[in-house]
């Protein structure tokens, strides 16, 4: 949903909450970031730093890069409903929230980040039980998407299944979840 300086500061922030500084400390050796692991939430970094802290964070904990990249969804998703609970008014539900991430939320993000990139999220709401949520992004990162639809669920103390599916050529860039609850 937001730049890539707020993926990776939170994506930091998580490992250190959930596995420690010495586990931190691990992965920026692994990885050697050019800026020496010095990361803000305003800054703006290339999504592959994102994608090798992950893959170094897997080898750290033995988790798969899958379930520790969903799991960053749903934690940055209760992050930013804590740090921006005035985007959030008036929205009674997951499927309500989610219909509104492009035209209103995201458009809140470029307003609050100047320079950030969110993905694209076109919704279709197909009855009052199941709605499509079409995710682009060149940075093919449909994990925290899921992760963060996931948590949008969770917050509204909501039930749903998320089937999922790769378009285009299946890269990941474009992906469909099609969420029921």
């Amino acid at each position: 949903m937001f730049n890539e300086g707020h993926v990776v500061y939170f994506v930091l922030d998580l490992v250190e909450n959930q596995y420690g500084q010495e586990v931190v400390d691990a992965v920026l050796a692994e990885v050697a970031p050019e800026n020496g692991g010095i990361y803000t939430s305003a800054g703006d970094y290339d999504h592959t730093e994102l994608v090798a802290l992950v893959v170094a964070l897997s080898k750290q904990s033995e988790v798969t890069v899958t379930s520790l990249t969903k799991s960053f969804g749903m934690y940055h998703f209760a992050e930013f409903i804590a740090a921006y609970p005035q985007l959030f008014k008036g929205l009674d539900s997951s499927f309500a929230l989610l219909e509104k991430v492009d035209s209103f939320i995201h458009e809140e993000v470029k307003t609050l980040y100047p320079g950030a990139r969110p993905p694209k999220f076109e919704c279709t709401k197909v009855d009052e039980h199941k709605l499509e949520l079409l995710y682009q992004s060149p940075r093919c990162l449909g994990d925290v998407a899921e992760g963060l639809i996931q948590g949008c669920a969770s917050y509204y103390g909501e039930k749903i299944h998320v089937k999922r599916e790769r378009l285009g050529d299946k890269s990941g860039a474009i992906e469909r979840f099609t969420i029921t609850r």
